[in-house]
């Protein structure tokens, strides 16, 4: 059973999503709240698997709560559904931490999906088009000029959110390759995790963002 608690201002949208996951075989919503602050408390005697909330709010580097949430609650995995399309929101969000970033307007079944895949072992999942532009822009720049074939096609691979298993079964390889490879794609990087090696490979050109990116 995977635990969700939701954060949105708008109870409507917490209401809508808590019916949706509820009807979900899997899932259980332990709890809501209409802002960090007030969910803190909850999260911590909830204990929650995942946290799904709207990073953008029209407050300040919104971001912050992201970071809070994570410093607090190590084990709890970030999920951001929002409204929001544009390329700076979606870098930071992905560098604070969050481990999926779709569009309200996605598709239930895709958002059904997305949350299982980031509870399972917390592969990264970003929307569908994010995908689709990452496979067909990847190219050779001075920040991954070392990478071998097989470790653009892992990247490619994580950038559409599959998880480790996915990638070996894809990939005709052992899971434990495919974390080898992982950790060498890192060191060429330069980057901590799976997360920042597509954000970085956003914020760096390898990818281009339009305004309907985030769109499904």
């Amino acid at each position: 059973m995977i635990k969700v608690f939701l954060i949105d201002k708008h109870p409507v949208i917490r209401q809508g999503l808590a019916t949706v996951l509820e009807k979900s075989a899997g899932f259980q919503v332990v709890g809501d709240a209409s802002n960090v602050q007030d969910a803190l408390s909850q999260i911590e005697e909830l204990k929650p698997d995942i946290v799904i909330m709207d990073a953008f709010r029209g407050e300040s580097d919104n971001n912050k709560d992201i970071t809070m949430i994570l410093q607090k609650f190590g084990k709890v995995k970030i999920f951001v559904l929002t409204d929001s399309n544009r390329e700076h929101d979606f870098l930071k969000a992905i560098r604070s931490g969050a481990r999926g970033y779709l569009s309200k307007t996605s598709e239930v079944s895709q958002l059904i999906e997305a949350i299982r895949l980031v509870a399972a072992d917390g592969a990264v999942v970003y929307s569908p088009k994010l995908a689709k532009l990452f496979d067909s822009t990847l190219q050779e720049t001075s920040r991954i000029d070392q990478l071998s074939q097989r470790e653009k096609e892992i990247l490619n691979l994580v950038a559409r959110g599959h998880s480790n298993k996915e990638i070996a079964s894809q990939c005709y390889v052992s899971e434990a390759t495919v974390k080898a490879h992982l950790r060498r794609i890192a060191e060429k990087m330069n980057v901590k995790n799976r997360a920042e090696a597509v954000a970085t490979a956003i914020e760096k050109g390898l990818i281009e963002i339009t305004p309907d990116t985030f769109e499904t």
